[in-house]
């Protein structure tokens, strides 16, 4: 999970923050030592989510239990976002060491923070490789790149920027290779420019679509079959 999949959060100081974690995690083991949190990377812009337990508390840091696929995965990452209905608050956690014998990872360097992922309404993946589309803004032929997708829209690195920006009417041409059959899915996508951020000569693009029954039939047939891959990838790795 990189930092683009969240902000950082600081109530007090990040010293404070980390002590006052610290001292919950610490009353909710107390409480009921076995007590479930939701444990959670974002894996390829896809959601990964298993439960897990504290097995110990120790200075500074605190040791979990968790599944084997997100002992992979948070290992990869080198931290995890910590959840549970007794918490008000996303917490970010780092990984201190780990024991793959026992599927435990001793966390600590705690923070508070704000999942991009909470403000989504639609599950996001990443494509295997970045792949360049087509673009329509008023009758020119514009191209550019993007790295991954959802069903509602899609952030496209492209020069042409400022032609977006003054389009009155946008369309999307995009080719998507569906893996278990080979066969090359196209989709038109009638879209509009909801956000753009410069930077250099290449502007960032939030696009959001206004689907055609086509275009959602073929990026929904697509999106849970890019989604399928991942979890067979992430199995792979146990």
């Amino acid at each position: 999970m990189s930092l683009s999949a969240y902000n950082h959060l600081v109530k007090v100081s990040p010293t404070d923050d980390q002590l006052s974690i610290l001292g919950l995690l610490s009353d909710i083991f107390a409480s009921d030592p076995k007590a479930e949190f939701n444990l959670l990377n974002i894996y390829k812009e896809l959601p990964i989510a298993s439960k897990g337990h504290i097995f110990e508390m120790k200075p500074g840091t605190v040791e979990f239990i968790t599944s084997s696929t997100q002992f992979v995965i948070i290992n990869e990452a080198q931290e995890v976002v910590i959840q549970s209905k007794l918490m008000g608050d996303n917490i970010i956690g780092k990984v201190q060491e780990s024991d793959n014998r026992r599927l435990q990872v001793t966390l600590g360097d705690f923070s508070y923070a704000e999942l991009h992922a909470d403000k989504r309404s639609s599950v996001r993946v990443r494509l295997r490789l970045p792949m360049q589309l087509q673009m329509q803004a008023d009758g020119n032929s514009l191209s550019g790149v993007i790295h991954d997708i959802s069903l509602g829209g899609v952030s496209v690195r492209t020069f042409a920027g400022e032609l977006l920006q003054r389009a009155k009417s946008i369309e999307l041409k995009i080719k998507l290779l569906h893996s278990g059959t080979n066969e090359v899915m196209e989709a038109l996508i009638p879209s509009r420019l909801a956000r753009i951020d410069s930077h250099d000569l290449q502007a960032r693009c939030a696009m959001i679509f206004n689907h055609t029954p086509q275009s959602e039939r073929v990026l929904s047939t697509f999106i849970y079959q890019r989604q399928l891959e991942i979890i067979k990838e992430l199995k792979s790795k146990i």
